[in-house]
């Protein structure tokens, strides 16, 4: 009896340094789930400007904050994984803004939500 509750004991141990073992590396950038160069886990990731995805999340944002703007250039746009995803982008609008907005997405409960931007007309 004594020696089952050794081998589970040691079983048990065995399992926990592993699963640490992994999280570690998973922490440095080894393994699975492993970030790209110069990226932290939770991080802000470069996105493609040009993808039909971050072209919409603009041409959203640009409505939320007046419904006749129309978005002339992605300038800059980033996503960050959090309970859904947050997108960060800068974009020019009708010609005369350069806005930072921020777009909450969250597709499993058909949630976009403007979050933040801020505007400043173009020279």
């Amino acid at each position: 009896m004594a020696s089952q509750k050794t081998l589970l004991l040691l079983v048990v141990l065995v399992s926990a340094a592993f699963a640490a073992r992994q999280a570690s590396d998973v922490r440095r950038g080894k393994g699975q789930g492993k970030p790209k160069q110069n990226q932290r886990v939770g991080g802000w990731t470069s996105v493609d400007q040009n993808d039909e995805a971050v072209q919409q999340l603009a041409q959203f944002a640009a409505g939320q904050i007046c419904p006749n703007y129309v978005v002339d250039a992605v300038e800059k746009a980033e996503k960050q994984v959090v309970a859904g995803m947050n997108h960060r982008m800068d974009i020019i609008v009708s010609k005369a803004w350069k806005c930072k907005v921020k777009v909450f997405e969250q597709t499993w409960t058909n949630t976009t939500r403007l979050t933040s931007f801020a505007c400043k007309s173009v020279p």
